[in-house]
């Protein structure tokens, strides 16, 4: 079953985090299959947050309950809110999201600039 939640990582935690999902979409070897090793988990936690000198990670959406569960037990999750939008869950942090301009957005930039270097 699917539960809508946002949960928190801190910076330090982020791969643990993303290897628990691995481990969890993971099989061993067995006489007669190869082992899958799984890189599901390093799609999540890619929205980047802080609060004052602080980084965080988080992940916001429609969570499997053994993914929840996984990430739960294993001590990595800083913070979770189920059932509440993502604004309002790092409101109630007091973390603010780190907007990343892409390369696309870069370009616009430089162009506004007459095509002068931004740096």
């Amino acid at each position: 079953m699917n539960t809508f939640a946002t949960v928190i990582v801190t910076n330090t935690k982020k791969l643990a985090a993303q290897d628990v999902l691995n481990a969890l979409y993971s099989t061993p070897s067995t006489e007669d299959t190869d082992a899958v090793v799984s890189t599901a988990g390093d799609e999540f936690f890619g929205v980047e947050l802080e609060k004052g000198v602080s980084k965080y990670w988080a992940s916001s959406g429609a969570f499997l309950s053994d993914e929840l569960t996984a990430l739960i037990n294993s001590g990595v999750v800083y913070y979770l809110h189920i059932d509440s939008s993502f604004q309002e869950t790092i409101d109630a942090c007091g973390m603010t999201k780190v907007i990343v301009p892409d390369d696309e957005e870069e370009e616009e930039a430089a162009e506004e600039l007459g095509g002068q270097n931004a740096n």
